[in-house]
Order: C-alpha cells, then structure tokens, then sequence
C-alpha cells in the first residue's frame, strides 16, 4: 500500500516537479542510499536535543538523517528521490488524540435533514414543510434545535405531534448528546411510562409528573434511534464516506488518530476501514476503540475488543483502548458536577458506573494491558476518575495508561494530580473559543473557569489535542491548524481578532505547547513515543510539509495554513 500516497495542494507543483538524482561521482557500495532526500526545509522535530534540521533523508519508511544539507547528501544515491524544499517549514505528523471519522461518516450516509433556522416556530414550520415534501422517508431525523430554548423541561413531544402525527421523528440537539422525539418515535422504540432509564441522572426519557416520558431523551438512552438510524443502508457508499473524511483529515497534516468511538456500531466502521486498509487507501494510523456508552457494556468490553482487533487489527489499524462515556455534558445538565447545576437545585448529573466498579475495570484492564479513554466534562467526573485509577493502585502501572478527554470542569485541587498519578489530559482547542452556548445557565459562575489546558501544562501533565467532531458539518473543524489558532487566541476563528476571548484569557497556549500535545504528546498517549511524535533517526518517516511559517505568521490566520505534502512511512499520500 506504500507508494500510492500524495496529498495534493494548492502551490504544491515542486512535487509534480521532483527529480530523481543520481550522482555520477557517488561511490557505489561506499556508504548507505536513502529512499527520499528533503533538503532545505525549516524541519521542526519536536526533539528537544535537536529541535531543528534543514534536511532529512529516509529509507525504508523511517528516517535514517536529521540534520544539515551536507550530512543529508551522503545518502543520496542511484535511484534517490531528492525534493528541494526551498525553505518550507516542515513539522512531524500531527496525531488527533480523539475524533469521530465512524459516526460522521455514518451521518454523511443517512437522509439526516438540517434546518436553516433553529429558532423554534421557524423549526416547527420546516419541519412540517419537510416531512410533506419527503413522504418516503419512515423515520425522519433532522437537527438541530438549542436546548436553550425551552428550559430545564425541555421540549415536549407534543408540539413535535403537531406537525408530524403520523411518522416517528427524531431531533439532534445542539450539543449532540440528546434528542426530541415525538410520540410516534417513543412508541417505535417501546418507550413509555414503564421504560426504566438506562443510566438515571445521564441517559434517561425527561418525564412529566406522570411519569410519562415528554419526548426529551438525553445521552445514550437515543442509542437506539442511533443506532436504527445511522446503520448504513449502502455500505460502499458509508465506505467512500469514510474514505473522503480520513483524506481530508491527511490533506490537513493528520497522520494518526484515536477513534472516540461508533456506538455499538463498530463491526460496520471497522469492516470498512480494514477494507480500505486492504485496498491500501487507509492513509493514517488509526486507534479503534470499543465504545462503552451503556453501563451493561463495561462487563463484555473487553472481550469485544480483543474480538475486534482479531477480525480487523493490522499494522495500521489498532485496536488497544476501551473508550467509557463516563458522565455528559453541561448543556442539558448531564454532566457530573460537584455542586448543583446553576438553574436546577439538587441535580449534579450522573457517572455511567460508580466509582467502585470503575475501579474494578482498571484492574481488569491492567492484567489484560489495555489502555482507557474516558469523556468526562464535570468536575466531579474527573475526580471520581482519578479517585478510581489511584485505588486500583495504578500509579507507577504501565497498563492501563489513562486519558481523560474534554475536562471542560476540573476542581483545581485536582490539576496537579495528572502528573502525580501519570493521567493524560485530552482537549479539544477548537472549542477554546466558546463554541457551546448554554453553560452561564447552567454552570454560572463555574462558566468562566472551562477548559484550562494550559494550567494543566505548567502543572506538568501530558496534554494532547483533538478534534472530536461527529457530524459531516463540522468537518472543517477537524483541521488541527484551526484548533491551534483557537487554542493561542481562545477566539472563534470565523470572529477574528475581534470576537470576544474566552475567559480565563490567562488559560491561552503557547504554539509550542499546542505542538507538543499534537505530536510527541499525543504519540505517548499512542503508546507509540519510539515510533511517532517527532522527526528522528529511528523513528516512522511521517511529516508534514507547509506553504506558510506557521512559526512567523500571524496567530489570526493559523486556522488557514496550508498544507502541500502529508507524508506516513516515508510515502507522501495520494488519493
């Protein structure tokens, strides 16, 4: 599959271009021949012995030269390929430390219908108008209405059965962690007063004084529509989906990832990414993962990973990390927190499993060597997070090494702990300019005090970054340019210097610390330091080739640099 790779950009005709050199003067037999030469490029290794080269020399998909021009020339040879970079800058790969290529994809495939305005008559209105248009479709699923809108009750079925009596109809909140269903939905799913809610106080149907469930379903108690849903209908089509995401993803100067999870729909993600993997079109390295979003799930996990990884484990597809949905999110007042939610007394959300048996799991995944990746956004998540790892004993463990991803909440007391007890912290910058809207409602005051990578950086922790995005819209927000350039101004990108900055301003990362956590960082929450991360002699030949000095342009314009060569194993990538 080497060979047949090569991301193609704007600007980029010096590779249309390369020559192969051979030296006539070159002593045959004298001295080793590389595979590539790179010559004069700004080469940022992110190896603090040599931060800097000029060249680089390749053989066998690693690199065998980091250096200077001169040291660089000794490799060349009959059949060489030599590429002058006329002083391009030049990173190592970039490693998204969690995102959701499986379920975008899976979105990209179904009839999924977007509304051009969330405001809630406008939406009613549409919605009414779509389903008239579109009798066909059995099950309608559209987006996105703000859950801001309609309080700590949230929506009611009924006003959904207004306009849609006859069909089930399911709608995407704004934060992607509920839906609205209308009664017909409910009853298709066997959905009533007599449900029990598959994780009280997380996953569970809002319900009236009757106990009747309203139509508002929060976090994975939606699986089920989920999952109906999104099975794809037409696998080549899902697989050509997927394909166009992970290249866009390596246009952008990504080449490895963890997958945060498909539901349970994994077997139908992972047949078609070992299949591109066969076909020699899966252009990254690529961490599967079995997603725990059920709390029954934890007891089969890992039996159903070590399950995954026979069927579709190769060398660039691996399968070494249970991911837990551990708690939800502050918008619909899921997440858990340490002190009651702002605008409802007496709710601090919920963990998917207690602490107890969250511990267990640790032990278990440590005599099996599997790593654990958690979501959680409150406060009191990460702490019962960290309480569990400790009492497992897992400190000085080498398995399970533990991230924990979004930490949008974290008490400060528990800061200093990830580097005590070894924890990865796990963000994802291109939220750092205040994407999600609903907090000060529901957090108050704690609002002002959400995301704070880099306290978690000057207090030692391993930080690495992410995209996290889910839904075929928010594609572009995948671009790891775009969240450094978030990440250093915690500013919108789309608001430009003047957007409003998000508190604390204090908390905005040096573009040193955003390429520590995108490579060598996020190569040790790989678990693969000795092979990726940085440009050195030994290491995978994975790079990126720039058209911009991402080290001398202009911090508003980050999010717009532009990549003209991604390469992985010493292959630049080709669609």
């Amino acid at each position: 599959m080497a060979g047949r790779w090569l991301v193609w950009r704007a600007g980029a005709r010096w590779l249309a271009g390369a020559t192969t050199l051979a030296l006539a003067g070159f002593a045959q037999g004298a001295a080793p021949v590389a595979d590539t030469v790179l010559l004069n490029g700004k080469v940022y290794t992110a190896e603090q012995a040599q931060p800097w080269a000029d060249s680089v020399a390749i053989k066998d998909g690693r690199f065998v030269l980091v250096g200077e021009r001169e040291a660089a020339q000794q490799w060349i040879g009959s059949g060489t390929v030599v590429r002058d970079l006329g002083g391009a800058t030049v990173l190592p790969g970039l490693i998204d430390g969690h995102s959701h290529p499986g379920i975008l994809s899976l979105f990209a495939s179904t009839t999924l219908a977007v509304a051009p305005d969330s405001d809630p008559e406008s939406l009613l209105d549409w919605l009414g108008d779509y389903a008239a248009e579109n009798p066909d479709i059995p099950f309608i699923v559209a987006g996105f209405w703000r859950t801001g809108d309609f309080g700590v009750q949230g929506p009611d079925k009924a006003l959904l059965d207004r306009v849609v009596p006859h069909r089930p109809l399911a709608l995407l909140d704004d934060s992607g962690h509920s839906m609205w269903l209308n009664s017909r939905a409910l009853a298709a799913l066997g959905v009533d007063a007599n449900t029990p809610d598959p994780a009280p106080g997380l996953a569970f149907y809002q319900r009236d004084e009757q106990g009747e469930p309203t139509g508002w379903v929060k976090e994975f108690a939606t699986a089920p529509v989920q999952e109906r849903v999104l099975r794809p209908q037409d696998t080549q089509l899902f697989k050509e989906h997927l394909a166009d995401f992970l290249y866009y993803l390596s246009s952008q100067g990504v080449t490895g990832l963890y997958d945060g999870g498909n539901l349970w729909l994994h077997d139908t993600v992972y047949k078609a990414l070992a299949e591109l993997d066969g076909e020699g079109r899966l252009p990254l390295k690529y961490e599967g993962t079995v997603h725990v979003h059920l709390p029954h799930q934890i007891d089969s996990a890992v039996d159903e990973l070590k399950r995954l990884r026979r069927r579709y484990g190769s060398e660039r597809l691996r399968f070494n990390t249970i991911k837990i949905h551990f708690d939800g999110v502050h918008e619909i007042r899921t997440s858990a927190v340490l002190d009651d939610f702002a605008d409802e007394p007496g709710n601090r959300g919920n963990t998917l499993v207690s602490q107890q048996r969250l511990t267990e799991f640790i032990r278990e995944l440590h005599r099996e060597k599997i790593d654990l990746h958690l979501h959680v956004v409150g406060d009191r998540a990460t702490r019962i997070a960290l309480d569990a790892y400790e009492a497992a004993g897992a400190q000085g463990w080498d398995y399970p090494r533990l991230t924990l991803c979004h930490l949008e909440l974290v008490d400060d007391a528990d800061i200093p702990r990830f580097a005590e007890l070894g924890v990865i912290a796990n963000f994802t910058p291109h939220w750092f300019g205040d994407l999600f809207q609903g907090g000060a409602q529901t957090l108050g005051e704690r609002n002002n005090h959400k995301m704070r990578a880099r306290s978690f950086d000057d207090a030692g922790a391993t930080v690495t970054f992410s995209s996290d995005v889910v839904v075929p819209f928010e594609r572009e927000r995948a671009n790891p340019f775009l969240g450094m350039q978030t990440g250093l101004t915690r500013q919108e990108p789309a608001l430009g210097r003047e957007g409003p900055v998000m508190a604390p301003a204090h908390e905005r990362l040096s573009l040193d610390q955003l390429l520590q956590g995108y490579t060598l960082n996020g190569a040790y929450q790989f678990r693969q330091p000795e092979r990726v991360g940085s440009i050195a002699v030994g290491k995978d030949a994975d790079l990126v080739i720039l058209a911009d000095d991402l080290f001398a342009m202009d911090p508003y314009r980050i999010a717009d640099t532009r990549v003209v060569g991604t390469m992985v194993d010493g292959q630049f990538i080709t669609r």
